[in-house]
């Protein structure tokens, strides 16, 4: 069932027009490596939950989610810099067209900054705010139509070319626990059709969530509390040779990257160079923080 899970949260996985079945992961050395973690530190990290990372395909706009000076629980920030080689230092509160009374989260932000996807609880449903420019406030969010009138759907991740929507649910024709779906669209004026699940090489009778799309397409990231992870939820990576085929079995991306504590939510930046995501590892500010890798 989802939840905007605040002490254990289930990660990421990342993929365009993904199909259900099984089919053989590529050969391990095909698989995506990373190094030491860091904390992305203050301004962007507080004492309190910082988490949800979305990243703009230039590197300088950072959306996310905090419970900071709010009574209302979770709001979408965004933080940004003038370059990808600074810190991220300027942050400003989305307004009231995207935050609500409600507690909002797990943010994805299209590849042209005009379509914001969350969710929100304990609505337990995807939404969508859209503007006609990047420069541009967004207008209050809709809810978004996936064919699942009650409760769960949420961490959306929306892929390069704003086609396939990737999401964690609860919903009923999954494998156990939350599944991560796809839904598809023609074109960006169409609606999204029916959400296909991605099948058991990618999910599991636990909690698999949290999906992360690269923008080619080509490999998912994504949180899962399964067996083989280093405790808590662990992020893994899942491959396809092209967008028209399957996704592989998913890969731990090992102790550097994971820990004893709940790793989630990881989005990959658009040249595949760095990962963020949210972790309540030790060495933080507060409960869940930012951490990238690269």
């Amino acid at each position: 069932m989802y939840v905007r899970r605040t002490v254990a949260v289930v990660s990421v996985v990342l993929c365009v027009g993904c199909g259900s079945g099984t089919v053989p992961a590529p050969a391990a050395t095909s698989f995506p490596t990373f190094g030491k973690v860091a904390n992305l530190d203050a301004p962007l990290n507080s004492e309190d939950f910082d988490g949800g990372p979305s990243i703009s395909p230039d590197g300088l706009e950072l959306y996310f989610i905090t419970d900071r000076d709010v009574t209302n629980g979770g709001e979408i920030w965004v933080a940004s810099r003038s370059s990808t080689s600074e810190a991220f230092s300027k942050l400003q509160k989305l307004g009231p067209a995207v935050n609500s009374s409600a507690d909002e989260g797990a943010p994805s932000i299209s590849a042209d900054g005009r379509e914001l996807f969350f969710d929100r609880s304990p609505d337990g449903h995807v939404f969508i705010a859209t503007r006609s420019s990047a420069s541009e406030p967004f207008a209050k969010a809709a809810l978004l139509d996936l064919g699942n009138h009650a409760c769960c759907d949420g961490f959306p991740n929306i892929s390069a070319d704003s086609l396939d929507l990737y999401f964690c649910s609860s919903r009923p024709g999954g494998f156990g626990g939350d599944d991560i779906w796809v839904a598809a669209r023609a074109t960006r004026s169409s609606s999204f059709g029916p959400p296909v699940n991605l099948g058991s090489s990618v999910n599991t009778a636990a909690n698999d969530c949290e999906p992360g799309i690269s923008s080619d397409g080509l490999t998912l990231f994504l949180a899962s509390d399964r067996k083989g992870g280093s405790g808590g939820f662990d992020i893994w990576v899942a491959m396809r040779a092209s967008r028209s085929v399957p996704f592989g079995r998913p890969v731990n991306l090992g102790h550097i990257v994971n820990s004893g504590f709940s790793d989630e939510r990881p989005d990959i930046s658009a040249d595949g160079g760095t990962l963020f995501f949210m972790s309540n590892r030790l060495g933080g500010h507060g409960s869940f923080d930012l951490w990238e890798t690269s």
